[in-house]
């Protein structure tokens, strides 16, 4: 039986909510998008040896291991984190890589929604993307799945790590039983995630910054890319030569 290997990792929070239920979506600083992403390869130990080679190509390199980022302990690569040069050079390696596909969910945080489809319930709203993140691959029973969750930093994980397994078990049953393993991991354990990252921290930049250069510089690895909640809650789906362009979407800030 053949192997695929699904890495999925997040960027934003799907709460919409603060404690003691204060909205977050009426303060100033409330970011209105929650991104999910997913890479799909058949060859992990190609994908895997090529992000750690180059890791240790940027940790050899004294050009850049005396950024104090990456002079620290156990460092890996993470978009948000990362100094902007070795943002540019990562994308610069991505935009060469292949041997994978990437799959996106763009989830507008939209309140009417929330309560309406999900119940006002973040655990909803999270299974509904990852549900669809899922669905964006054409998963087939004729093989054997290893899925990996980036693990969240929040003590909310539980309940989201069940929203996850749901959503593969759902999707299993819908496409005729699939054979798979679900796992939490840390991101700086798996140097796969960090092109999820990447890619997803590219497009986000992008949507809420207005900052193209970096998700055009890697748009031919955006195999495919759905805004959930776009055109009044039926959802756009870009693939192929629709290409995923901010003058194609209705404004993602809040009014």
């Amino acid at each position: 039986m053949n192997k695929k290997y699904v890495f999925i990792d997040e960027s934003g929070s799907p709460q919409f909510y603060a404690k003691k239920r204060r909205p977050l979506w009426i303060q100033p600083d409330f970011v209105p998008v929650m991104f999910l992403g997913m890479i799909t390869t058949n060859d992990r130990s190609a994908l895997r040896q090529a992000v750690a080679g180059f890791q240790k190509s940027v940790l050899a390199d004294p050009l850049l291991n005396s950024i104090y980022s990456v002079s620290q302990p156990n460092w890996y690569l993470h978009a948000s984190s990362d100094h902007s040069d070795i943002n540019l050079k990562t994308v610069e390696f991505i935009r060469q890589l292949e041997g994978f596909e990437f799959h996106a969910v763009i989830g507008r945080k939209i309140p009417e929604v929330f309560f309406s489809k999900h119940n006002g319930n973040a655990t909803e709203f999270y299974f509904d993307l990852l549900y669809k993140l899922l669905e964006l691959d054409a998963l087939e029973v004729d093989h054997k799945y290893r899925l990996y969750l980036s693990q969240r930093h929040s003590n909310t994980e539980q309940r989201f790590s069940a929203a996850f397994e749901k959503a593969v078990e759902t999707k299993s049953k819908k496409s005729g039983g699939l054979t798979y393993t679900c796992s939490i991991v840390r991101s700086q354990d798996f140097p796969e995630m960090s092109l999820v990252d990447y890619l997803m921290w590219a497009l986000q930049r992008y949507i809420l910054k207005g900052e193209k250069r970096y998700f055009a510089a890697l748009q031919k690895h955006y195999t495919s890319i759905l805004d959930v909640y776009e055109t009044e809650g039926t959802g756009r789906l870009y693939h192929g030569e629709d290409f995923f362009d901010l003058s194609k979407a209705s404004s993602f800030h809040m009014k």
